[in-house]
């Protein structure tokens, strides 16, 4: 692992996550980078603005450099997640054949934070097969607990979409 260049991307996952805080989304962020730790992508939740419930960080920034590159599989990439990958993010990396996940705030630091259920790790959803990919987390864990402060976790049929003012 190259430290310095995982912590230079996990900073802009973060800095994805914190935008889509300001735009009324869940506070998450992710950046695709290629076998040799090139940046390829980056992404942030659009669930809200897209009308899309699968519209995570993760799930977009797979699927936006996917169509782009023409490939349904990203074997070897390296997925930089501002917080450990749900189910639906998991799944999603899992069928993709992403190689190494690195991500901020663990699953249990993020129920905390929206009082949510425990969720299954990503590493017991990813590697639930035959191919085992590489899962570090709790990079920059403080600087990814900081998107959380402040930020109350509603359902997103109770945001608006920014720029929405109807009442």
């Amino acid at each position: 692992m190259n430290k310095d260049i995982i912590e230079k991307y996990m900073k802009i996952a973060i800095e994805e996550a914190e935008k889509s805080k300001e735009n009324g989304e869940n506070p998450f962020g992710a950046v695709l980078l290629d076998p040799e730790y090139n940046f390829c992508h980056k992404s942030q939740t659009r669930c809200i603005e897209l009308s899309d419930p699968t519209a995570h960080a993760e799930t977009l920034v797979i699927r936006e450099y996917c169509k782009k590159i023409n490939s349904v599989y990203l074997k070897d990439y390296i997925l930089i997640c501002s917080g450990e990958p749900c189910i639906l993010c998991s799944g999603a990396i899992r069928w993709a054949k992403i190689g190494k996940i690195y991500y901020s705030v663990p699953q249990e630091a993020i129920n905390k934070a929206s009082g949510g259920k425990l969720k299954p790790s990503c590493d017991s959803l990813i590697n639930c097969g035959s191919s085992k990919k590489e899962i570090y987390g709790n990079i920059l864990l403080e600087e990814g607990l900081k998107v959380f402060e402040d930020y109350e976790f509603t359902p997103q049929d109770e945001r608006k979409k920014a720029g929405d003012n109807h009442e």
